[in-house]
């Protein structure tokens, strides 16, 4: 093992648009490598580890991208995958790996201390169990699994390269299907949709702005301080959720009512008072808010309540001009250079209700940023869609983000799909903000990594409230670290 790593270190390059350069150095690494990244805000510092074919290195930066330490360690042999989570313990970073079953695991520790790196194999039972979530909450790696046919969720819990289990029972608690039906949270996990894969929450994190992709699907997980929660919209009358306190297991539930079109907007092909099933509705959970969309296809309906359930705004789109959007109506193509404007807020409805309705929403500079749209299911041409179904998974799952690297997934995550969106700005009582909304850190990050193809190895992440991006010029070798200001 290679206990130093020689780096040398150029000159800081700015420039006077939204994105700056902030650090630009020359390394040797592969520009085949992968990178996970673990920062730090308490001491202000990201660790970068690259995964090479022979190699890791990990290397620790301050918030000026100047070089701490680093060390370089053999990469695992190749029953393990990819890192899929880290802990830290002081100056004690750990790694985990996975294998391709998640039963078999290895730990990697970088003691920064001791300049040493050490692997410990372990593993974990997943007797008849799935697993649904990996994350990793103030340093602390968790395994979830779901027990089959059950609402027992087991908590693996890593730290020290140590594994604890704990257990948390919803047996008894009311889980209600798209029907209607009373069922179990087995039934819900395990389901498949064209757009979802059975066995996955899709984690909303702080990291960068969620895309549309990530918040359309129905079922999502927030991470509040210590506590994780889990949200459903399988159901189309009701938000659906259950908060587990990481402290004491302990649990609680609650039922979040989704809008319903007043009778004198109605539908006509909406039957009864909450609509009929020819409707799809959705949800995204913001500080103590949880906004619910629901679209027919005549009408959007937004809803704002407190953790209650108590409404306190509303919001309705139909086919006259929309008096809180702040931008065009915007379709892209896979790509932010294939983006056409669309003139009327009838073809944003038709269009929408046509894919997956979606809302995303995050706050900065005291304003709470909305995006309200729809995206498609990943086009893909017809071999791939073959070879995909073959395999056992229809083409709109393909290219689900299995990686732990959520910011670069988020980023490529409108790839081969259609989105439909308007941007809408309010304050944080979501009192509209009137004015055009100028292009947020993660628009202008999505444009440039799309107009950079000689930037490889990517990394995205943020520090200080601020979001980084980093590549590897492949054509003069310096790895480079960007600023994106809001």
């Amino acid at each position: 093992m290679k206990k130093n790593f020689s780096l040398l270190i150029c000159l800081i390059c700015t420039v006077s648009f939204s994105q700056e350069m902030v650090k630009s150095t020359v390394l040797n690494i592969s520009k085949n490598a992968r990178v996970f990244q673990i920062v730090e805000e308490n001491k202000k510092q990201v660790s970068l580890f690259f995964v090479a074919k022979k190699n890791v290195l990990s290397i620790r930066f301050d918030e000026n991208f100047n070089v701490i330490d680093s060390l370089t360690t053999e990469k695992p042999s190749k029953d393990y995958d990819d890192i899929i989570g880290y802990s830290l313990s002081g100056n004690k970073y750990y790694t985990y790996w996975s294998n391709s079953n998640g039963k078999e695991l290895l730990s990697q520790c970088f003691d920064f201390e001791t300049r040493t790196v050490t692997s410990k194999p372990f593993s974990i039972p997943l007797e008849k169990e799935r697993i649904i979530k990996r994350i990793t909450v103030n340093n602390v790696f968790y395994i979830i699994s779901i027990l089959k046919n059950t609402g027992i969720l087991y908590f693996y819990v890593v730290k020290d390269g140590i594994v604890e289990r704990k257990s948390v029972d919803l047996t008894a608690k009311r889980f209600l299907d798209k029907e209607d039906k009373v069922t179990s949270l087995w039934d819900i996990v395990s389901s498949a949709t064209d757009f979802e894969m059975p066995y996955l929450f899709q984690t909303i994190s702080n990291e960068s702005p969620p895309s549309l992709t990530f918040s359309a699907n129905k079922r999502k997980l927030y991470v509040l301080e210590n506590k994780l929660l889990f949200t459903l919209d399988i159901n189309r009358r009701f938000t659906q959720t259950f908060n587990i306190d990481l402290t004491d297991f302990s649990t609680t539930t609650k039922m979040f009512v989704q809008p319903s079109f007043p009778k004198d907007v109605q539908s006509s092909n909406d039957n009864d008072q909450f609509g009929s099933y020819d409707v799809d509705s959705n949800s995204f959970f913001l500080d103590d808010k949880m906004v619910q969309i629901k679209i027919n296809s005549d009408f959007i309906k937004l809803s704002v309540k407190d953790l209650k359930g108590i409404e306190t705004k509303n919001f309705l789109i139909n086919s006259q001009e929309i008096s809180f959007k702040n931008s065009d109506i915007y379709q892209e193509n896979g790509s932010v250079k294939s983006q056409r404007i669309l003139d009327e807020s009838g073809q944003l409805i038709r269009k929408i209700n046509g894919l997956n309705p979606s809302i995303s929403l995050y706050e900065a500079n005291q304003k709470i940023f909305m995006v309200i749209g729809g995206v498609s299911l990943i086009q893909q041409n017809n071999a791939i869609m073959i070879g995909a179904i073959a395999g056992g998974f229809t083409g709109a799952l393909i290219g689900a983000a299995l990686s732990s690297n959520y910011s670069l997934n988020n980023l490529n995550s409108y790839q081969q799909r259609k989105v439909v969106y308007i941007n809408c700005l309010f304050d944080k009582d979501f009192n509209h903000i009137k004015g055009e909304v100028e292009k947020t850190s993660f628009d202008t990050l999505r444009a440039f990594s799309e107009s950079n193809d000689n930037l490889v190895t990517p990394v995205i992440f943020k520090m200080n409230s601020t979001l980084f991006y980093g590549g590897f010029d492949k054509q003069i070798g310096n790895y480079s670290f960007y600023k994106f200001n809001e």
